[in-house]
């Protein structure tokens, strides 16, 4: 949904109290985008081990242009993507 991508790129929604890998200090977030994604596939049943993989192969796949979205998702998944990267360079 293209009108709300803006939106689901940039607000956060963790679930939880940890972070991911179950980092705690300080607790590190997937990007909202991939978090975003991952809740409503999570609302749709997945488990959430499953909706984290779906969520950051369709943001890859996404940004690398393959499916019909719009330009917005696309950027707003290649940015998703680079920060899911750094994320996972930076993780001690």
């Amino acid at each position: 949904m293209s009108a709300e991508t803006p939106r689901l790129s940039s607000e956060h929604a963790p679930i939880g109290h940890e972070g991911v890998w179950h980092s705690k200090k300080p607790p590190l977030q997937l990007p909202a985008y991939i978090q975003n994604i991952r809740n409503a596939l999570m609302r749709n049943g997945h488990g959430e081990s499953e909706a984290h993989a779906i969520a950051v192969g369709a943001v890859k796949r996404w940004a690398n242009g393959k499916g019909k979205v719009t330009p917005e998702v696309r950027e707003a998944s290649a940015k998703a993507v680079a920060e899911w990267e750094e994320l996972r360079r930076n993780h001690p």
